[in-house]
Formats: C-alpha cells, structure tokens, sequence
C-alpha cells in the first residue's frame, strides 16, 4: 500500500515538472523579440495623409527609437500605445507607436526602423513607399472626401482683388475641420471672411450627394507686381465615427499650390486724378428731388459696383461743389465671389444743402479707372442737373454788399490799464498759488504717462511676435487637437523640436529648462491618454500651456 502511494506521488511530480517546463518553454518562446513597421498602403498621393506603426513586441526599455527615411514626409500626429496578451500561458507584451504622416513630395521612398535593445541594434522590416501626385477630384473621379483650392483668376493688375477659396467636400458626418498651419502670404494684403458667414450646401457629384463646406475664403490684394505662388498647407478634417465612447476620425489633407501673375498698369494715358480703381466698374445714381424749397434738402444716392477693389473709393464728391453744403457717408459695402469671380458693392448717401436760391448746377462727376476687358482707362459718370431752389433767403443769409443801408455804429469806450513798472529790464509773474499747484500735480501725471508708455512700448518691442501671434491663435480655439497642434507650433518655434516626431527623452535632452521641460510632458501625457475615457478639460490644457508660454515668450 506504501509503495503504491509513493508511485502515485513520483508519477504527479513527473508530470508537474513536465507542466512545468512545458509552459516555461513556451514563455521563452513568447517573449523573442520583435520589431516591425507597418503602413495603410504603400501607394501614396502627395497631399493625402496615411497611418503608420512601429510595432515594438516582447522588448521593454528600448532606447534611441528611429525611422529612417521619416524627413520625407510631415508627421501630423503620433500617439503610444501598449497592450498585453496571454494565449495558453504565453505573455505577449506589444507597444504601438502610431504616426499620422503625409509626403511632402513625389517619388520612391524607403522607411526602416531602428532601436537600441539589450546593447545591440535592432532594425525592422523595409517599407518602399511609392508617392504620386494627387489626382484632383473630378466629376467623374471623385473620392468620399477631399479638399479643393479655388483661385478666381491666375492673373490679375495690380490694384485688383481676387478671391481664394478652400472648399470641403465630404460625404461622411463632419464634426470639426481647421487648418494645422498658419496662412501666411506675406505679397498681400489679406481680409478673411468672417466664421459666421462660411457656407455650407449639398452638391451632386457622379450622382453621389456631397456635403459642400467653405472652409475659408481670403480676399487677397497684391502689393507689387511679379509671379507668386500660394503655398499648400495641411488641413485637417475631424469626421465623426458615431461612437459615443471614441472621438472624431482625423483625416489629414494637404491644399493644392496656386500660381498668381500680378501685372503692373500701363502708364501711357493714365489720368492725374486715376483713382486707383481697377476692373469693371458700374455706378448707380439718383437725386432724391429737382426742386426743393430753401432750407430743406435732397440726397444724392450712388452705388458703385463691379470686381473693383472699392476700399479705394473712400468719396464721390472730392471737391467743393458750388452753391452747396455736402454732407456725405457710406452707407453699405458688400465683398462676394459671383460666377467664381471677385465682386464688391459700396452704396454712398451723400446729403445736398442748397445755399442760395435759384437754378443752380451741378456738373457731371467723373471717376477714373482702368478697365481690365479693354487695358484701357475709362471714366464712369455720375450725370449732372439742375437743382431749382424756391424761397427767399434770410436776410442775415444774404450778401452784406447788396445791402445799401448804413450799418449801424457803436460808440465803444476802452479804458486803458497801465501795467508798467518802474523795474524795467524784468517780466514779472503773479500766479495763483492753488493753480500752480494743479499745474504742477497735471505735469507729473503727464510725466508718469509718458514714462509709463515708453515702458510698455520697450516691453512689447522685447516680445517675440511671432510666438505671440501662434499664443493669439492659440488662446481662440477650443479644439483639443487644434490647441495640441499649435502647441506644437510654439514649441517647435523656440526649441526647434517636433513634440509629434520626438520621444519624452528627446523633450526633456533639448529643453534644458527642467520646470519647462516637465509641464510640457505633463502636456504630452495629457494627450495621450485622451482615449482611456478620462475626462477632458480643455482650461486645464490652456492653463499649461500660457504657464509654458510665460516663461519662453
């Protein structure tokens, strides 16, 4: 009996063992390193955004994480993530780092990965990426969502207006849209339409129904004459996954390049008076009255229109005009973009007091300009009449020549004081002891403003501007990865480094300033644990942010 319960105990220890070496052998196994670098496709359009991965499996504490070949394109975001699975007892440990990228150019590229692990370097699999040129939506080739770059015209005078429109078309629910880099385009003079404007309409395309958004149009005025070339920038599209736990899908897109020829305007029969206006222009107008009673008024109504730049035409009546009082205001002016071309329209009220009565004329008015269809200087017309003014005139209005009786004369007396002293050679002074002290009190505060004034204007000249119009921009938005990516401006600007490109150590080696270095890591880590269902708070974030910007600006 003792020995068959002693076989009975060899036998479950064997087997334990061999349990045991089993699933320690297959734990071995597990934990092999391995490192791989995975992409949505590996046929890219230029301007058309794309996932990749850096899958980091069984390795921790990996050092000096790379991709070769990365400068090739723009890294739109990145963001960690880190699993763990146990399959018939074996551990799987994987970290993905997941980048949003677009191609900055066309061609053939390779991407490879590398890192340091245990003192040796490891690399991934390559990646041979080909990029071509983006192919435009067209009606019969259109993609469920894509951004197009609409120019009014390629050439223009100088002195001239031209639209430029960027236009959103999805099929998918949108929830947010904004562009990741700043406009900039330093040759003109640019007036944004305002947010509250923007249109939004459904178009047909190939028969499918699209959402058509104007994500912005710019009135854009040339400054000089030459070539110019409106750069693309990266637009990024939140578009909704209706899923009441996950955020917006982001899309990431890049407008297409515009070029614009500015031509100078002929000086060969320009008028002296050349008001500036160039383009088709048309003038309405119209006199309230022919007569009118003395003392009363009439008004003279005038519409200017046409693509002109109408800023220009500040009034009609620039000179006097003879036996009247002119009263002049603008009263509307209206920007728009009609059969894809720039359009204004200024309405002025300008208010007649007649002087005198009578018939009184008022002549034609002319306004030059140069008219684009001809290359030829014109004049628009406002036509003239005759105003006939009933009524007598006040006498005290009237001319003091035609008044033949003697004017009336008044006898006044001066007494005069005399002043002089027998000190002669010296001015003397009596001034009001409570005055000169006011005086004195108004001096110093004047001196205090003065001061005060050239404080400030020394403090804003030490400012970096550019810092602070990427910090304006930034304090007016309250999208989360719109604030995360002119963050990203900021700190790209001072310290020359891409919180999307970089890893945590890269931050804290190239910010030396440590108390700066860590709030932008809390910033980091913020935005990466945006998905683990946490609670947003958008102040939080903007209370960081102007605590880094206080002490870098």
């Amino acid at each position: 009996m003792t020995g068959k319960r002693l076989k009975a105990r060899i036998t479950f220890i064997l087997c334990l063992v061999f349990t045991l070496l089993i699933v320690s052998e297959g734990s071995a196994l597990a934990k092999e390193a391995e490192f791989r670098l995975d992409m949505d496709t590996l046929n890219l359009e230029k301007g058309v955004s794309t996932n990749l991965v850096f899958s980091i499996i069984n390795a921790n504490d990996c050092k000096n994480l790379k991709i070769d070949g990365l400068e090739n394109f723009d890294v739109l975001s990145s963001g960690q993530k880190q699993s763990t699975k146990i399959i018939n007892g074996d551990k799987t440990t994987q970290i993905d780092i997941n980048y949003v990228i677009m191609p900055k150019k066309t061609g053939d590229f390779s991407l490879q990965g590398s890192v340091e692990y245990e003192g040796n370097a490891e690399k991934t699999n390559i990646l041979n990426v080909n990029v071509s040129e983006s192919s435009t939506a067209t009606d019969s080739n259109a993609q469920d969502i894509f951004v197009k770059t609409v120019l009014a015209e390629d050439e223009i005078y100088l002195g001239q207006k031209v639209a430029l429109t960027y236009e959103l078309y999805s099929r998918y629910s949108i929830e947010s849209y904004s562009f990741t880099d700043p406009i900039s385009l330093d040759e003109f003079i640019i007036n944004e339409e305002q947010e509250d404007q923007i249109k939004a309409n459904y178009v047909y395309i190939n028969g499918n129904k699209y959402v058509k958004y104007e994500a912005k149009k710019i009135y854009m005025t040339p400054i000089k004459p030459g070539e110019f070339t409106i750069p693309s920038y990266n637009f990024q599209v939140g578009v909704s996954t209706r899923d009441v736990f996950s955020s917006a899908k982001p899309y990431y897109f890049e407008t297409d390049e515009k070029q614009l020829t500015i031509k100078p305007l002929p000086e060969d029969n320009k008028p002296a008076d050349f008001s500036g206006l160039v383009g088709n222009l048309e003038i309405e107008s119209d006199y309230s009255k022919n007569q009118v009673e003395y003392g009363d008024s009439l008004t003279l109504n005038v519409t200017a229109s046409g693509n002109c730049n109408l800023e220009l035409l500040n009034k009609i009546i620039k000179d006097e005009l003879p036996g009247f009082s002119v009263y002049e205001t603008v009263k509307d002016t209206k920007e728009s973009v009609v059969n894809n071309k720039y359009n204004a329209e200024k309405k002025f009220e300008i208010i007649l007091v007649p002087e005198k009565n009578g018939d009184l004329e008022i002549k034609p008015i002319n306004i030059s300009y140069f008219d684009t269809e001809t290359e030829t200087y014109k004049n628009a017309e406002i036509p003239g009449t005759t105003i006939k003014v009933t009524g007598e005139v006040p006498v005290d209005k009237k001319d003091k020549s035609t008044n033949n009786e003697p004017a009336a004369i008044e006898k006044v007396t001066i007494d005069q004081v005399n002043y002089n002293t027998q000190d002669t050679g010296y001015i003397t002074l009596r001034l009001n002891k409570n005055n000169l002290l006011i005086g004195l009190i108004v001096l110093i505060i004047l001196v205090g403003l003065v001061v005060l004034l050239l404080c400030m204007r020394a403090h804003s000249k030490k400012q970096d501007k550019n810092l602070h119009n990427i910090y304006k921009r930034l304090k007016n938005t309250n999208d989360e990865n719109e604030l995360y990516n002119l963050f990203n401006d900021m700190i790209k600007y001072r310290y020359d480094i891409s919180l999307k490109a970089s890893s945590k150590d890269s931050v804290k080696s190239i910010i030396k300033e440590h108390d700066i270095a860590d709030i932008v890591i809390e910033v980091i880590n913020y935005m990466e644990n945006k998905n683990n269902g946490a609670k947003r708070d958008h102040a939080y974030l903007k209370d960081k942010i102007k605590e880094i910007y206080s002490k870098i600006k």
